[in-house]
């Protein structure tokens, strides 16, 4: 190549790339646009930063490429190869991670979704979310990921709430689990819990049938956090979505 493409420039490139996908048209539009040549259609909503469109959640903006955290805490999702998450964790250092934080900043991205912990083991992610706004002066939002537990419902909702979160959501595992036990009050506790100290509210879920679930019982939640899968061979690619439930 002619030129040689450093760490960040190729993050930035690739950070502008996805933005551009996330605000582009439909597969319709564009094959609309194609056939009668004419201007792309202009996009609903005009609220953006740096280009990149804005969703609204209760009265918390955030933008529509969101930055997720398994990158902070090492899940590397390798499956059987057992290196890559100590090649993931020795390979993002702090000053990387706030490098990619600053990165997705300077690119219109205003929110990230880390876990906030577990009852006996702690995270990386509010060290290095503090040490990323004092020593960076970043703005990031931060949506936390919170485990709960039949004995302690608030236990790490808390650490979020404590922490400079603008929402928090039960993770995933936790919203499946408590579905299949048709323990339903708990999550609504959470929820509850989440909203009552001004912090948007949501639940995760691998299964469908936990938002079905917390429909029918008409559970507060603001937003839904749901994985995506390929149905036939039900492989988990990692992406995730927000359902539309709570989004102007």
């Amino acid at each position: 190549m002619s030129e040689d493409l450093n760490r960040r420039g190729f993050l930035k490139k690739s950070v502008a790339v996805s933005a551009g996908v996330a605000s582009g048209l439909s597969l319709e539009q564009k094959v609309s646009a194609a056939k009668t040549k004419e201007a792309p259609i202009t996009p609903m909503s005009q609220d953006n930063i740096k280009g990149l469109p804005l969703a609204k959640i209760g009265n918390v903006k955030i933008s529509r490429l969101i930055c997720g955290g398994n990158q902070i805490n090492g899940y590397a999702y390798g499956r059987n190869l057992i290196f890559v998450k100590g090649l993931m964790k020795n390979y993002l250092t702090d000053e990387k991670v706030m490098d990619m934080l600053e990165t997705a900043e300077e690119n219109g991205i205003n929110t990230i979704i880390a876990n906030a912990g577990y009852k006996n083991r702690e995270e990386n992610t509010i060290r290095l979310l503090k040490k990323y706004w004092n020593e960076r002066g970043g703005t990031i939002q931060w949506l936390a990921q919170c485990n709960i537990y039949e004995d302690d419902i608030t236990g790490i909702i808390e650490k979020g709430i404590d922490n400079g979160a603008v929402g928090a959501f039960v993770q995933g595992g936790c919203g499946d689990k408590y579905v299949k036990k048709n323990r339903v009050d708990l999550l609504a506790k959470a929820v509850d819990f989440i909203k009552q100290n001004g912090l948007i509210a949501g639940v995760g879920g691998h299964m469908t049938e936990v938002p079905m679930a917390l429909e029918k019982a008409k559970v507060g939640v603001d937003f839904y956090f749901k994985t995506l899968y390929v149905v036939t061979v039900h492989t988990f690619f990692g992406l995730l979505s927000f359902a539309l439930s709570g989004l102007k």
